[in-house]
Formats: structure tokens, C-alpha cells, sequence
């Protein structure tokens, strides 16, 4: 320990002396045992080369000395548990940037919503949000925190599975009343052919549904193509046709109704994650957690759960 350190260690010893009276009453105060106490009294007095304490048979009194150091000890425990408040308060009030990333299907379509809560929830928390479908480096600090759809976590990464993704065929309820009428779903992809088909476009081949739609020979039948799923999604939601999406997009509409779901050659996971050297940062936990305990209230409407969903079935 350092000559400083030593300084405050008997400071405060020479405090709990002063404050039980007896070198065994601050023993037990500070967790020491008794004949460190002493040796900690003899450390100060020594150094200072003043008799804090008077030994008598009542116990240990303050000498006029020892008032005086005893009053510095005082303030310094005090400044000492106005910094631990202090940095409680932070705390308890976490502040600062957060950069977060995630894909613009799961923004407009989930998370704005639970982004806003967590805003309300910590005021002092600025959110900067940034899409993208490319993974986004949080080992090179592009952001804080990711939120994305990944077979496995990423390496080197720390968070947790939120929920499974399930993707199925959707159309427009009112295009398809039979399907409400009967209370049933399409069983087999070949009831779909014949019907106006919309999907990625070439710039999207690298996306599983445009592989699917290839090799189930399907392709053909795509009237209309996009190189955005918020823009599929919304030529279906206007009667377009039907298209491939997540569950969790069209979950939550009441226009869309699930023609063939899950499709499971589709099924992926969302992940929650950060880096972990920031893991105990106080902002970046407080909002792991809100944003997990947010998340996992709603996981029902990536399988496709949702009351809505059923309700139309």
C-alpha cells in the first residue's frame, strides 16, 4: 500500500476508535482484527509524532490532537460517502450516447416503438439508431449495441437469443376470404401457383427467399420486384399479390393474413448483443436490460403468435 493509502486506512481506524471508544469496538467496525487496530494507531502517531488517544481503564479518549484529526477523518468519510451517492446517482440515471444498430425491417416494423420507451424511460440516455443489413463492427466501436437476426452469435460478442424467427407465405385477408371461411391454412405450395407472386429483386440474391423462390420454381410467378422487404411488404399490404416475410412484419397488421407458415427452411434468431468489455458500463446495461425485458414480452410475434394472427385464422 502506498504512503497515501496508509494515510486513510489509519484515518479511519483512528475514527472507529474514536467513535466506539475502544480498539476492539473498531475492530469489528472495520472487519480487522484487534491488534491491527493498534498497530494502525501507533502507524499515525508515530508519523505525526502526536498522542491521538489517552488509554485509561473507561477506554480510548481523544486527546486535543486527536480531536483534530479526528474532525479531518470526519470530513473526509463524509466527502467519501457524497462521492458514493454521487456515483449511485449515475447510476440509477445512466447518461451518455448509445449507439445502436439493427436492420430496417426489425426498426419500422418492431423495435421505433420500445426505442421511444427507452428514451422516456432514460432521458439522460441519447440513442443514436443506425440500419444496416450488414453486420456492423462492435468490436471496432461502431456502435454499442446490435440487434439483428443470426444463426449463432457473433464471435467475440456477449448477449443473448431473444427469440426464434419464423418467416411464412402472407397475402392480403380480404384477396383471400376463402381461407378466413374455411379456417384453414394453404397445406401445400402447389395451391399457390397460378397466383401474382412479389419478391426481391436481382440485387437481393444473395437473400434465402430469393433462393427459394428459384428453386422451388416460383420465381416466374414474381409479377413485381423490389429491392427492399419493407417495400414487398407493402405491395402486398396494398394487394400485389403475395410474398415471403417474416412473421414478425406481418404479426402485427390486421390486412395481412398467413397463407403457409412457418416455411422452416427459413428459421433463424434474433440476437441481442454487445461488446463485453462494455457490458458493465452503467448505460449500455441499463439498456440491455430494458431492451431485453421489451424484446421478450413481444418474442410471440416473431413465430407468428400473435392474438391478431390468430384471430384472422
Amino acid at each position: 500500500m502506498n504512503e497515501q493509502g496508509e494515510y486513510w486506512r489509519d484515518l479511519r481506524t483512528v475514527l472507529a476508535v474514536a467513535r466506539s471508544g475502544s480498539l476492539s469496538g473498531a475492530a469489528r467496525q472495520l472487519g480487522i482484527s484487534h491488534a491491527t487496530v493498534f498497530r494502525h494507531i501507533n502507524h499515525i502517531e508515530e508519523k505525526l509524532e502526536v498522542k491521538l488517544f489517552e488509554r485509561n481503564r473507561g477506554g480510548y479518549c481523544l486527546t486535543t490532537a486527536g480531536e483534530s484529526v479526528t474532525g479531518l477523518a470526519e470530513k473526509f468519510d463524509q466527502d467519501l460517502m457524497v462521492l458514493e451517492r454521487q456515483i449511485l446517482g449515475e447510476e440509477l440515471q445512466p447518461r451518455g450516447l448509445v449507439r445502436i444498430t439493427t436492420t430496417d425491417t426489425l426498426l419500422i416494423n418492431f423495435l421505433s416503438p420500445i426505442f421511444a420507451d427507452l428514451q422516456k424511460t432514460y432521458p439522460e440516455i441519447e440513442l443514436e439508431i443506425g440500419c444496416s443489413n450488414e453486420l456492423v463492427n462492435l468490436n471496432k466501436r461502431e456502435a454499442e449495441i446490435a440487434i439483428r437476426p443470426s444463426k449463432i452469435s457473433p464471435d467475440n460478442m456477449v448477449g443473448r437469443k431473444m427469440a426464434d424467427i419464423h418467416v411464412g407465405v402472407y397475402g392480403r385477408v380480404q384477396d383471400h376470404q376463402y381461407l378466413l371461411e374455411n379456417n384453414r391454412k394453404v397445406e401445400s405450395l402447389n395451391k399457390l401457383t397460378g397466383l401474382n407472386w412479389i419478391g426481391p429483386d436481382e440485387s437481393l440474391a444473395h437473400l434465402r427467399i430469393y433462393k427459394w423462390l428459384q428453386d422451388n420454381n416460383l420465381y416466374a410467378q414474381v409479377k413485381t420486384r423490389y429491392n427492399s422487404l419493407l417495400a414487398v411488404a407493402d405491395a402486398v399490404r396494398n394487394g400485389g399479390g403475395i410474398a415471403i416475410l417474416p412473421c414478425f412484419m406481418a404479426a402485427i397488421d390486421p390486412t395481412l393474413l398467413a397463407l403457409k407458415a412457418p416455411l422452416e427452411e427459413f428459421d433463424n434468431e434474433l440476437w441481442l448483443l454487445t461488446h463485453p468489455d462494455l457490458r458493465k458500463v452503467g448505460r449500455i446495461r441499463a439498456c440491455m436490460d430494458f431492451l431485453g425485458t421489451a424484446i421478450d414480452k413481444k418474442r410471440h410475434l416473431f413465430e407468428g403468435q400473435s392474438e391478431t394472427v390468430r384471430d384472422k385464422l
